[in-house]
């Protein structure tokens, strides 16, 4: 899974994104400091993985990651090349969620596309661009297909996906081998001021990039009061990956093994066997069964034993949906 980071040049995109994964890209006060696309791994948190490792004493332990793409700032024209916006547009085109960053602060040194700062006017122009890009791959298919008389039906649907993206509607007609950028999810984040009082007149996750790196030293309880102050998300970041999840609609399981205690992304309705294969190809094809404990239930037996003992653990198959918690020991050919 991958979110991409969009927006006009300067609002914040990088800095986020450093954030987010510490991967330390580049940033300016000019426009285009990004233009190769930066990739990066953010850390999911999550307190129930600690609270197995106190249990279980393993010594390593790693949390979930899912990847953020941040791309170059899109400018107006960006759908037909400016500011190389087609190579811009083309690296979000696999990712399964956007995060729309909106300047909503107002640094003088920190220099905007236009003379004033209008969220709602910035958020438009980007959305255009994803439109206008998506309609020129639509036209694109059509005139490919066109004089093919067994692509009638096909033709009708992107007749019906272009007129909703001439009037810059989200069509509901969907092709799964259509690359289409303004029907995937998407999450406004507003990048205020320090203390939250630039009225951005739009609605969207609020926080506070300049707060959030004056904050780094300090403490989590430190941080919440900073924010609440600003009239933030007392979660900051980690509220806005809590938010990430939700809309892709994605949750945690556990494995314990070896030395390791590790937490797993997968999305909701997963089966025990496909969740196999994300630990390892060979746990998928030489698939047995599966051992599954609850969080909930490991931690009130107080760890494996215990709740063997008191049956808690139950053997599934490969059709098992995993669920959020689930600490699952597969059982494989080769084992």
């Amino acid at each position: 899974m991958k979110i991409g980071i969009v927006g006009l040049p300067n609002v914040g995109k990088s800095s986020i994104f450093n954030l987010l994964t510490d991967a330390h890209a580049q940033v300016a006060k000019f426009p285009f400091t990004t233009i190769d696309r930066n990739v990066g791994m953010a850390s999911i948190p999550d307190e129930r993985l600690p609270k197995i490792v106190e249990i279980t004493k393993s010594p390593k332990m790693k949390f979930a990651s899912i990847e953020f793409i941040d791309v170059a700032g899109l400018i107006k024209g960006a759908a037909q090349g400016d500011g190389l916006g087609n190579k811009f547009l083309s690296h979000i085109r696999d990712v399964d969620l956007i995060i729309h960053v909106l300047r909503c602060f107002t640094e003088p040194d920190i220099p905007h596309t236009d003379s004033d700062i209008v969220p709602q006017r910035d958020y438009d122009i980007v959305r255009t661009e994803l439109f206008l890009s998506d309609l020129t791959i639509v036209e694109r298919r059509l005139d490919k297909i066109k004089k093919k008389a067994e692509c009638r039906e096909e033709s009708e649907k992107l007749n019906e996906i272009k007129q909703c993206l001439s009037q810059g509607i989200v069509p509901e007609t969907a092709l799964p081998d259509l690359p289409l950028l303004s029907v995937k999810e998407e999450i406004v984040v507003l990048n205020t001021d320090e203390d939250g009082q630039f009225q951005d007149g739009i609605e969207g996750y609020r926080v506070s990039i300049k707060l959030e790196e004056d904050l780094l030293e300090f403490t989590e309880g430190e941080k919440e009061d900073f924010r609440k102050a600003a009239g933030l998300d007392p979660r900051g970041l980690s509220g806005l990956l809590e938010h990430c999840l939700e809309r892709l609609s994605v949750i945690q399981f556990f494995t314990i093994k070896g030395e390791e205690a590790r937490a797993w992304l997968v999305p909701r309705g997963t089966t025990v066997l496909n969740a196999a294969g994300k630990i390892h190809s060979d746990m998928k094809s030489g698939f047995i069964k599966a051992e599954v404990l609850h969080y909930n239930d490991f931690i009130k037996a107080g760890g494996f034993t215990q709740a063997h003992q008191n049956g808690l653990a139950k053997i599934e198959g490969k059709d098992y949906l995993v669920k959020d918690g689930d600490i699952i020991l597969i059982k494989f050919r080769g084992t």
